[in-house]
């Protein structure tokens, strides 16, 4: 009809991943300014909180 290509669900985009990464960036950020630890443990620290969640979605299905 006007060129446009048919709309995507999220679990169809190619951003559906980029929630993981937004939520470890947070949690990162928190742990950092609330904690005495530096930012490599931060970061480590909110890597594995968005890896759990990415693996508690594929669990749940969702992904």
């Amino acid at each position: 009809m006007d060129g446009q290509p048919p709309l995507k669900t999220f679990r169809e985009s190619r951003w559906r991943y980029s929630q993981f990464v937004v939520l470890g960036l947070i949690v990162a950020g928190l742990v950092k300014w609330l904690s005495p630890l530096d930012w490599l443990a931060a970061l480590g620290i909110g890597a594995a909180v968005g890896v759990a969640y990415l693996l508690f979605e594929k669990k749940r299905g969702v992904i």
